[in-house]
């Protein structure tokens, strides 16, 4: 199968986006910058087991999610319950490092190119993908939205969709059009990626079949595992059917995740909420924006539609009056 090849012409990279749903640029990160991500991610990943704090996942059919009324559990992302690769979330609070992935040129370049010039950061993460985790299975990030409708009353409204996709979303009627693109994610390889600890699963292509991958049997798909050193940056777009590759091997791999949406799309983590306001002021005006901090045509506002900006401690206007 044709994939694309890592490089640093930015201009092939956005051809490769185009027509595979994603790109790998070559040394996107010096070995100094890898150095200090891996370092600080490490140390993270180590504090938060320590502190009880580890969310785990990647454990298979060993890992019960959902209680017997369909729930899902409390403790069920924990080691203790089964869980095997571990994540770290916000990872804007936890280490400049990450903080100048968010608004890193490639970033701008790359992420623009699909979302346009004004995005906004949905959700920062890492994953570590540890031996013995297994295959998360393809999904999209656009699962919630939905799908192209004929000029009827009968549509399946918005808030009834689930991860679990309808049989609309995986045997979508394509002569009603495709979704555009509205999420793009960032994937920087902090160590080597290979098909044996975990490198992400692509379906090369499926961004543009306007469709869901099967949850229930995805063995005819044609998946690939993109191998890349420590340095790389791989960019793929919302709709590309993706997910954890299973860790055969004996090392961890590292990776850190940006999702990034359009601007009137609400993020994953609630990034005005999350930001720790202590690190307010040392922000780049630029970094304020794509936390969602910018209004946008009127939305994200508090009070005044003309505002431009918010912030961590905004002015609210209370009851007045008799």
């Amino acid at each position: 199968m044709i994939q694309p090849m890592a490089t640093r012409d930015l201009e092939q990279a956005k051809r490769d986006l185009g027509e595979f749903g994603y790109c790998l640029i070559s040394e996107a990160l010096t070995r100094e910058e890898v150095d200090a991500c891996r370092e600080r991610l490490v140390a993270q990943a180590d504090a938060e087991e320590a502190a009880g704090l580890s969310f785990r996942d990647g454990g298979g059919a060993a890992q019960h999610l959902l209680d017997d009324e369909g729930r899902l559990k409390p403790d069920a992302f924990t080691a203790a319950a089964g869980g095997i690769n571990q994540r770290l979330w916000n990872l804007v609070n936890k280490g400049q490092c990450f903080r100048d992935l968010v608004i890193h040129p490639l970033v701008d370049e790359l992420v623009g190119h699909v979302l346009g010039e004004e995005f906004i950061l949905s959700t920062h993460s890492a994953n570590i993908a540890r031996p013995g985790g297994v295959r998360m299975g393809l999904h999209t990030d656009q699962w919630w939205m939905p799908q192209p409708t004929p000029p009827t009353p009968d549509y399946r409204r918005p808030s009834t969709i689930r991860r679990q996709p309808a049989e609309e979303f995986v045997h979508p009627d394509r002569s009603l059009g495709i979704a555009p693109p509205v999420v793009c994610n960032t994937m920087w390889m902090i160590s080597d990626f290979t098909s044996a600890n975990g490198a992400t699963e692509l379906v090369p292509g499926s961004h543009l079949s306007g469709a869901h991958p099967d949850p229930a049997d995805q063995s005819d798909y044609d998946i690939v595992q993109p191998e890349a050193p420590a340095g790389t940056l791989m960019v793929f777009e919302g709709r590309l059917w993706h997910g954890t590759g299973a860790n055969s091997s004996n090392e961890d791999r590292l990776g850190v995740l940006a999702t990034f949406c359009a601007p009137q799309f609400r993020q994953q983590e609630n990034q005005t909420l999350a930001l720790d306001p202590e690190l307010w002021d040392a922000l780049p005006q630029k970094l304020k924006e794509r936390l969602g901090f910018k209004v946008w045509q009127a939305y994200g506002r508090i009070e005044s539609s003309a505002a431009g900006m918010i912030d961590p401690f905004p002015e609210r206007v209370r009851e007045l009056g008799d």
